[in-house]
């Protein structure tokens, strides 16, 4: 029988650890999230400057014409795509895709967008990233923008029974750490800190229009 890992609490020491480090920490967990995101994005940057095998994969990505890009693609690595995200193991491509693509102008036909733009500041951020959409999309192309509905949540939040919830896959019961509506909600618009933005049809397509 081999010796478990997991004390007293039911918590493994890894979870331990970082319950303590946490609570001891002089910043809340958010802008630790975040600095260690950006430190990510910088060592990113460096490594795509100054690494020989990923400049020449840079190089053969900005050759491409035609393309399909799978932006900030996580786990949902697409056939046929180039995979391109700040994190992840070939074939990603490593890039922080905030406000730019690694792509050369007119290169792609097409640009898949999955749970990403909520993440981004819509002030800054976004127009940039949008515009170089605008760029890398060759004429006739395609942005497909995906984000949760907002709108259809709050009237998810109005009605007087869940299943508003349940067709949005919310769990039923909710979840021990969202046990009501208006936590609910919260994680849609904000998904403890990483979410910068809520959006429905209106609000999207007045961010799309100028760019």
């Amino acid at each position: 029988m081999r010796p478990s890992s997991r004390g007293v609490s039911g918590l493994t020491v890894k979870q331990q650890f970082g319950r303590w480090l946490f609570a001891h920490l002089p910043i809340p967990r958010s802008l630790f999230d975040q600095l260690r995101f950006e430190a990510n994005a910088w060592l990113v940057k460096g490594q795509n400057l100054v690494l020989p095998g990923r400049r020449e994969v840079l190089a053969h990505v900005r050759a491409v014409r035609g393309a399909l890009v799978n932006v900030a693609c996580g786990p949902q690595v697409l056939d046929g795509f180039v995979n391109v995200d700040l994190l992840g193991a070939p074939p990603r491509i490593r890039w922080d895709c905030r406000r730019s693509l690694p792509l050369a102008d007119a290169g792609a036909v097409g640009i898949r967008v999955e749970q990403f733009v909520e993440h981004l500041d819509t002030r800054e951020e976004l127009p940039d990233f949008l515009c170089d959409c605008l760029r890398v999309l060759e004429p006739g192309g395609v942005l497909r923008i995906i984000v949760p509905d907002a709108a259809r949540y709050l009237q998810a939040y109005c009605r007087p029974d869940l299943d508003g919830f349940r067709e949005l896959a919310v769990p039923d019961p909710f979840p021990a750490d969202l046990p009501t509506r208006m936590d609910v909600i919260n994680h849609i618009f904000h998904q403890w800190g990483e979410h910068r933005w809520a959006y429905d049809f209106e609000t999207l397509s007045l961010r799309l229009r100028p760019a």
